[in-house]
C-alpha cells in the first residue's frame, strides 16, 4: 500500500525545520519516532506552541485538505525524528483495485482530523481563560481528562508552556511558585 501511495521517508536531527510558514503543503507527514511542534508566530515574533506531536502523529493533514496555498505555521523537531511523507491527493484518492486497505486509510485520516479539532476545541477553551492561574488550572484539567490520572508529565519546558499557553514566562514560574505554596 505505501508503494501504492508513493511514500517516502526523511531523517531529521533536533531542531530541524519539517515544515516552514509560507511553505505549499501538498503532503501529509506522519511522525515515524521522535517527537516535533506546531509552531505559530506573530507579526512582533511571539511564538505561540500551537501543538505538540509524537510518534504516530502527523501533520499537514488540515493544510493540504484545504488545499492552502500556504502553510500558517512551523513544524519543528524537538528530538531527532523520522517522517514519512504521503501525498494527500494519493490518500483521499481511491486507488485502481479500490481495496480495503484504501478505505481504512481514508476512515483513520478523518478520525485522526476529528481528535486533532477536538484539542484544538480544548485549547480555545484554555486559552480564553482570562488570568494565568485559570489557564493553568484549565490544561492541568485537560491533561486530567487526557490521561485520566492526577499524576501526569507535563511536555513542555517552562518556556514552551509559557508559549502553549500564551503567557509571559516570568508570570507563569510566579503563579506556579503561588499555586505550589
Amino acid at each position: 500500500m505505501l508503494k501504492c501511495l508513493e511514500s517516502y521517508e526523511q531523517v531529521y536531527t533536533k531542531n530541524d525545520i519539517l515544515l516552514l510558514a509560507g511553505d505549499k503543503v501538498s503532503s501529509v507527514g506522519i511522525i515515524l519516532s521522535g517527537s516535533a511542534q506546531i509552531v505559530k508566530e506573530d507579526i512582533m515574533g511571539n511564538r505561540n506552541i500551537v501543538y505538540e506531536i509524537g510518534t504516530a502523529d502527523m501533520f499537514g493533514e488540515a493544510f493540504s485538505c484545504a488545499k492552502l496555498a500556504k502553510s500558517p505555521v512551523t513544524v519543528l523537531t524537538t528530538t531527532g525524528c523520522t517522517v514519512m511523507y504521503i501525498g494527500f491527493s494519493r490518500i483521499v484518492t481511491t486507488c485502481s483495485s479500490s481495496c480495503s486497505f484504501h478505505t481504512k486509510l481514508i476512515e483513520n485520516m478523518l478520525s485522526l482530523i476529528a481528535q486533532k479539532n477536538i484539542f484544538l476545541n480544548s485549547k480555545i477553551e484554555i486559552l480564553s481563560q482570562r488570568s494565568t492561574r485559570e489557564k493553568l488550572m484549565a490544561y492541568f484539567y485537560m491533561q486530567v481528562q487526557r490521561t485520566g490520572k492526577n499524576r501526569f508529565r507535563i511536555p513542555f519546558s517552562r518556556d514552551e508552556l509559557a508559549d502553549f499557553l500564551c503567557v509571559n514566562r516570568s508570570a507563569l514560574s510566579r503563579e506556579l511558585s503561588k499555586m505550589k505554596q
